[in-house]
């Protein structure tokens, strides 16, 4: 029904979604209701198009693209889940102190050969951990092994993310497949990952300074710098799947049902 309808009916009826309002004649003692008519129109149609189209991360793609796009997030979202998983190991084996070096590429590659390992070793005797395991019994090499390389699946996981987040999200932002909200989006999951790297550092070097621990006797990182550690992870994997989901399905409209 046209305005010009709705004027010379002489009431007017306003719809939102499948809903209907009733409001009185419209050249009535009360000039407002006009005024009225007119303003709840626009916020219909702007809560219409907000709803419908969310968030305007896929408008201009193709279902297909939609789905590549979603699956690689879902993906993603994924890996920060084994992220989370991983380290839940590394505390209960307690094995996040064992790599006393932080270096994105260096340590990359572990020891190789038993001199090498024996230098590794000989350079985590330095930290407080290692007088704490070995106050009771001498710990091995094998033991020291076991949990370095804890602490190193840990940690190359996290590169390994970086590299599946990072290497697609450049083809798609070259190829013009992000909208300018996505691009923000992209660029904060980005940061949270490159934060990530230095906040994990940053609470592993707090439990290798025994100045930071709060009980003298037992080396621990900090469980505030834990905490954020954590937390950032929670977030980063909410914008994953967030996003994902927002690609791989489509969205309804549910305004004002």
């Amino acid at each position: 029904m046209s305005f010009l309808t709705h004027l010379l009916s002489g009431r007017t009826s306003i719809n939102i979604g499948k809903a209907s309002l009733l409001t009185g004649p419209l050249f009535g003692n009360n000039i407002r209701q006009t005024l009225t008519f007119f303003k709840l129109s626009r916020i219909s149609d702007s809560l219409q198009r907000r709803v419908v189209l969310g968030v305007p991360l896929s408008c201009h793609l193709t279902p297909s693209q939609r789905r590549t796009i979603g699956a690689w997030l879902l993906g993603c979202a994924g890996m920060v889940y084994g992220a989370v998983a991983l380290g839940g190991v590394t505390r209960l084996t307690e094995s996040g102190l064992s790599m006393v070096n932080w270096d994105l590429f260096r340590t990359m590659k572990p020891p190789w050969g038993k001199e090498q390992w024996e230098i590794e070793f000989e350079r985590y005797k330095q930290f407080p951990e290692y007088k704490f395991k070995s106050s009771n019994e001498e710990m091995t090499l094998a033991e020291f092994k076991f949990i370095w390389a804890m602490e190193y699946i840990h940690r190359m996981w996290g590169r390994a993310l970086g590299i599946v987040f990072l290497v697609p999200c450049a083809c798609f932002w070259a190829k013009g497949r992000f909208s300018s909200a996505m691009k923000k989006r992209m660029l904060i999951a980005g940061t949270l990952i490159c934060f990530q790297g230095l906040i994990g550092w940053w609470m592993v070097k707090s439990g290798l300074d025994p100045n930071n621990n709060s009980n003298k006797e037992i080396p621990r990182v900090s469980e505030y710098r834990l905490a954020t550690h954590l937390t950032l992870a929670f977030v980063l994997y909410t914008v994953f799947l967030w996003t994902g989901l927002s690609h791989i399905f489509t969205p309804y409209n549910v305004c004002f049902y």
